[in-house]
């Protein structure tokens, strides 16, 4: 695939920083647009992912991103989709702004199950943005939707479409 083709497929996703924030660290993630097309560019067959499920994250938060596009084009409103991180490498894959200011975060993982350790960038989110921060998603392999303390849920990646 040549470069003029790739630079198509991909997108930079900005990062999320306001004042309440600190130690952000404010460099664009390059995100995939098509989770097929990244299968085939980092060579992620469906036998390579059967043996070694670690291999699948990528796949679903490309996957995830290009759904959460759709849904921010047909929907009331709009929508920013960024990403954050801190210098302490605390992260969320997905935080999108409506423009009166609200935000929920995403984070995906590609696990049925979820671990404390997974909450923390939600967290940290959290507690940065305050009320302004109306939601917090992991988006998961699993099928429950299940509470996971205040404004957080995980939920299984097909409750996008629910």
């Amino acid at each position: 695939m040549s470069l003029l083709g790739t630079m198509f497929l991909i997108r930079l996703v900005p990062p999320y920083f306001n004042n309440h924030l600190k130690r952000l660290i404010k460099t664009s993630k390059v995100q995939f647009l098509d989770s097929g097309v990244l299968a085939a560019v980092i060579g992620r067959t469906e036998e390579r992912i059967a043996a070694d499920r670690g291999l699948f994250g990528p796949l679903l938060e490309t996957f995830v991103y290009s759904e959460l596009l759709k849904l921010a084009t047909v929907s009331d409103g709009e929508y920013s989709i960024m990403h954050y991180r801190d210098r302490d490498q605390v992260e969320v894959d997905f935080v999108i702004e409506r423009t009166d200011g609200a935000v929920v975060a995403v984070e995906v993982k590609a696990s049925a199950t979820i671990r404390d350790h997974d909450l923390r960038g939600l967290r940290r989110l959290t507690a940065g943005l305050g009320d302004t921060l109306t939601q917090g998603f992991i988006l998961y392999d699993g099928s429950d939707t299940v509470p996971l303390g205040d404004r957080l849920i995980a939920a299984p990646v097909s409750s996008l479409w629910a």
